[in-house]
């Protein structure tokens, strides 16, 4: 708790932290075409997905966020054991939908609510996400634009996590230093190496209880932040 103290600033990944990805849908998506499935089977074969995106950053062979969008779908369906062959149209159907609207859209009731006590309590709040430019009007679609002094987008920078330098930008836009500050993510290469990074202090947000062991602390759920957080 000692470090969590001093903390005037937290900053947020969007997609699975802010807006998570809409499991229902692809569910769906899946069973028109392969075996049915649940949303909940779809869910914790999400963490398959991470646990290969920190893999993949492990072995230096990271590549971009649009590259890895596409082979988390396809781990999803490998984590189900849908049949390779029918990866293609799953896949192709679920990027249509992803770019018609972001499949990370699903936002919990009381994320708003969060995100409101913590203004309230006098934090400064901002947004760091690796995406593709919709960051901004998906938060405002969503109404909770108001709450954020600063929204990085990597689209918009041009750079992404793990690199400090996003993270700086954000501090810098919140006129806040590192050690004042936290950020909440759900991926341990890219949201928590990159926090510290950047001289930050990270929460992995972990629903499901899902993620091995880390070095770092974990939340269940946004709400457990109105508890470790007060001013």
């Amino acid at each position: 708790m000692a470090e969590l103290e001093r903390v005037s600033t937290v900053l947020f990944d969007v997609g699975n932290t802010l807006h998570h990805l809409d499991h229902a849908y692809i569910a769906d998506a899946i069973s028109r075409r392969a075996t049915a499935v649940t949303a909940g089977e779809v869910a914790v074969a999400e963490y398959a997905a991470k646990a290969a995106v920190d893999a993949r950053f492990q072995a230096r062979d990271a590549g971009d966020d649009a590259g890895r969008r596409l082979g988390y779908f396809e781990t999803i369906l490998d984590a189900v054991r849908v049949a390779p062959e029918l990866w293609a149209n799953i896949v192709a159907d679920l990027r249509a939908e992803d770019q018609r609207e972001c499949l990370w859209r699903v936002m919990h009731a009381t994320t708003p609510d969060v995100l409101r006590a913590l203004r309230e309590r006098g934090f400064t709040l901002g947004i760091v996400s690796n995406a593709d430019g919709r960051v901004a009007s998906t938060l405002a679609a969503k109404g909770t634009a108001e709450y954020f002094t600063a929204v990085i987008d990597s689209h918009i920078v041009g750079v992404e996590k793990p690199e400090a330098r996003i993270f700086e930008i954000a501090l810098e836009r919140c006129n806040a230093s590192p050690e004042d500050t936290i950020f909440i993510g759900d991926i341990y290469e890219i949201d928590i190496r990159g926090a510290r990074n950047a001289g930050l202090t990270p929460l992995l947000l972990d629903p499901l209880g899902g993620y091995p062991s880390v070095d770092c602390r974990r939340i269940a759920a946004l709400d457990e932040l109105l508890d470790l957080l007060r001013r």
